[in-house]
C-alpha cells in the first residue's frame, strides 16, 4: 500500500469536518472490499508500516509544517500522519 504524503507547511493542516470523517470511512470500506477480493499472500519479512513518532499527540508539531494558521488554533484537525490517514478505524 502506497503511503499518502502530505506537503509540508501550514497548507497541509485542515479542519476536521464531517466530510473528513466520511472520506476516512469511505477509504476503509474500499480497503476492506479490496482485501475481500484479493488473494492475501505471505509477505515474509516485510516491515509493517508504523506511525511517525514526531507526530504523536501532545508533541510539538515539527518545524517543517510551519506556524499553524490562526483560524486552526484550538480546533480539531485532520490527521497528518500517513499511517493513520490510511489506517484510521
Amino acid at each position: 500500500m502506497a503511503a499518502i504524503l502530505f506537503p509540508p507547511g501550514p497548507d497541509s493542516l485542515h479542519r476536521f469536518t464531517r466530510e473528513s470523517l466520511a472520506g476516512i470511512e469511505q477509504r476503509i470500506a474500499e480497503e476492506e472490499a479490496r482485501n475481500a477480493k484479493e488473494y492475501q499472500e505471505d509477505l515474509g519479512d516485510v516491515e509493517t508500516p508504523k506511525s511517525r513518532a514526531d507526530l504523536e499527540a501532545g508533541k510539538q508539531l515539527p518545524r517543517i509544517f510551519g506556524d499553524i494558521p490562526p483560524g486552526l488554533v484550538g480546533v480539531p484537525l485532520e490527521d497528518i500522519d500517513p499511517f493513520y490517514f490510511q489506517n484510521k478505524r
